[in-house]
């Protein structure tokens, strides 16, 4: 009892649960709800490592009832605590419902509205669970900031069980002394406005580094130019992977176990054409079913050849820059008649312009068919 006394004097208590006033107080039943600060938590607020006992087979501790005498002794929030974690669970068959119905800053200059860990809406667990309420500090400005929690429990009834009392409002302190100049490389400035440097780094503004270049990939740096590196790394500033993974088609491993894949491939370990069909003609897969062709080939598969320019209307493509002409066509582009060329070659010499028609029975005789059928 003289513990959750000074707990309530602290102020810590009445953040959220701990407020809570009890709707039905002379209610008979034994309803199985129950919540508690572990006693990690206890000692962290308050300095005694003990259970503190808030909500007891669904009835509040008797030190919880009287909030307004508690609201008006409590000091604020120390700055060193940035959350608080409350413990709950409902045990047996019975079901507990909850309802974050504020969560409110005042003074959104000093720090932003509070914070939970679970959804505003919800079903108490059955088996033991942690909430954790947040302050977070904004480091605009420092100074006290009010706030608000207000937060309801119902059972399955929809009957209120605990209710945070109305404009109960909490206080929180907040301390971020700006160093001049700021702090560099990670570094923060403490409340004595200097900074506090991460390892391998020192200075009045962390600006100087122990390592150069400096350890990379979460590499600890001990020593002027030393570097100590996570598994899977390795190098003077743990700058290469110790790959596990062997990558395939072009793959670069960048972590341990993980590939950075080229285009057109994917798996982890690059082992999948994004191509269902394989690109022909020499083609590379490039993304889902497309391929880059090579020169002289186009198409989705790089199955179709190209001819520039190209075989016309009485020819086919059949490779790059070759065309099969139709029957009675020739040429490079399919675009000469065999029968203008036959009758020149057939015409005699110095007869150009001059029109000329042999007799039936000479033509018969040199087994030659009839001009007629020559195409001009």
């Amino acid at each position: 009892k003289s513990i959750c006394n000074y707990f309530c004097g602290f102020g810590i208590c009445s953040i959220m649960l701990c407020a809570l006033t009890q709707a039905g107080a002379g209610q008979q039943q034994m309803d199985t709800l129950y919540m508690w600060i572990d006693a990690h938590q206890a000692r962290v607020l308050i300095g005694f490592e003990e259970d503190i006992l808030i909500v007891s087979e669904g009835k509040m501790a008797p030190f919880t009832h009287d909030f307004r005498k508690a609201q008006q002794r409590m000091p604020a929030i120390p700055v060193n605590i940035h959350s608080m974690n409350f413990t709950w669970k409902a045990t047996g068959q019975a079901e507990y419902f909850y309802e974050f119905l504020s969560l409110r800053s005042l003074d959104k200059g000093i720090m932003a509205d509070p914070t939970v860990n679970i959804p505003l809406l919800g079903t108490v667990p059955h088996k033991t669970s942690v909430v954790q309420v947040g302050f977070p500090c904004l480091g605009s400005q420092d100074g006290v900031a009010a706030f608000e929690v207000n937060v309801i429990v119902m059972n399955s009834e929809g009957n209120v069980i605990l209710q945070t009392p109305q404009n109960a409002i909490f206080f929180k302190t907040c301390q971020q002394a700006k160093c001049p100049g700021g702090c560099r490389n990670g570094g923060f400035c403490n409340d004595r406005h200097v900074c506090e440097c991460p390892d391998g780094f020192y200075g009045p503004h962390c600006e100087k580094a122990l390592c150069m270049p400096r350890c990379m990939n979460g590499g600890l740096c001990v020593t002027p130019g030393l570097c100590i590196c996570p598994p899977g790394y390795y190098g003077n500033n743990c700058d290469k992977v110790n790959c596990t993974t062997t990558c395939l088609n072009g793959g670069t491993c960048f972590y341990p176990g993980k590939c950075i894949c080229p285009s057109g491939f994917e798996g982890d370990q690059c082992e999948t054409s994004k191509c269902h069909q394989p690109c022909r003609n020499g083609g590379k897969c490039s993304g889902r079913n497309k391929c880059k062709c090579s020169k002289g080939y186009q198409g989705d598969l790089c199955s179709k050849p190209v001819c520039e320019p190209s075989c016309g209307a009485h020819g086919t493509c059949i490779e790059p820059n070759k065309c099969q002409c139709k029957e009675g066509w020739s040429g490079r582009h399919c675009n000469k008649r065999y029968g203008a060329n036959l009758m020149n070659s057939l015409r005699p010499t110095g007869t150009k312009n001059r029109q000329h028609t042999p007799s039936p029975k000479r033509t018969e005789d040199r087994n030659v068919p009839p001009e007629s059928n020559y195409i001009w």
